[in-house]
């Protein structure tokens, strides 16, 4: 099959999934907000129609720019339209109520808590500790751990993939353009050591930092291998810390002196790297 057939097959499908995308907004999207509707038909139609329309010979980066636009409206309706029809706008306003919701789930609790922690990563401006203590409040502090960490890393993942697939446009829209060409040159300058560093300890925004390697030459494997084996430490101390598991007497003095000698490291580790990370910023005040 020719890549102009492929690619006229592709155009055509999503351009279908735009309109069938539209008849469920009349559906399920009408009667909750008019706003919201009247921008989804805007948003799909015109996508669905440019796509169809633009010239991808002439015009091949506008056609995969459409293209991307309309797989995200197509996938920001249908959460929107899943996210109200299920009630889970109505389940997940507080702690307890999220909680609730994953100990009703049954079997299927260890999913929606993976693919809550993988939201968490990727979309969700909240910190990992949150979710990691309502996994030891609902499942204790070991399968909290195993649960996260799995959730974690798949999420870390795909911000990587991200990263790759949309680019640095992607990374400013979310992060804003400073913050993303301050990690971005430090991760291809400094090396891929501080990038484990980084991932290892809280001061730095780990979340943030695995979309942002994506638009750097770090390969999968290496970021793959990275995240299984540094986000996990963090994870653990939070979930076991958070469950206080570990006693004031007896076995726990000792636990806790190796964290407290831990922290210590790790703040004149963190305090060192980020000494390196601005030696650049100053020679170039000073030039």
């Amino acid at each position: 099959m020719k890549l102009q057939t492929k690619t006229g097959i592709i155009k055509l499908s999503v351009s279908m999934l735009c309109i069938l995308m539209i008849a469920f907004c009349g559906v399920y999207v009408y009667d909750r907000s008019l706003f919201v509707y009247y921008l989804s038909i805007t948003l799909l139609s015109g996508a669905a129609v440019a796509l169809c329309a633009v010239n991808g010979d002439k015009y091949p980066h506008l056609e995969r720019t459409i293209g991307v636009v309309a797989v995200v409206c197509i996938l920001a309706a249908a959460i929107y339209i899943i996210y109200y029809q299920t009630g889970l706008n109505e389940k997940f306003t507080d702690f307890d109520a999220v909680r609730q919701f994953i100990v009703d789930s049954g079997f299927w609790g260890f999913a929606v808590f993976i693919g809550l922690t993988i939201v968490q990563v990727v979309v969700l401006p909240i910190p990992a500790a949150i979710t990691i203590l309502l996994g030891v409040a609902i499942y204790g502090p070991t399968v909290s751990f195993i649960l996260s960490t799995i959730g974690t890393v798949i999420g870390s993942i795909l911000s990587f993939a991200l990263g790759k697939v949309f680019g640095r446009k992607l990374c400013n829209w979310m992060f804003g353009e400073e913050a993303t060409e301050k990690y971005a040159k430090i991760l291809g300058e400094k090396g891929r050591f501080i990038f484990i560093i980084m991932l290892l300890f809280p001061a730095f925004p780990d979340d943030m930092l695995c979309m942002i390697a994506g638009i750097t030459t770090m390969s999968y494997m290496y970021f793959t291998v990275v995240c299984v084996l540094t986000r996990p430490v963090m994870i653990g101390i939070t979930a076991y810390l958070g469950s206080g598991v570990i006693p004031f007497e007896g076995w726990g003095i000792p636990v806790w002196i190796a964290l407290i000698l831990l922290l210590f490291a790790a703040f004149v580790v963190i305090t060192g790297v980020k000494k390196r990370m601005e030696r650049p910023t100053r020679r170039a005040k000073k030039e």
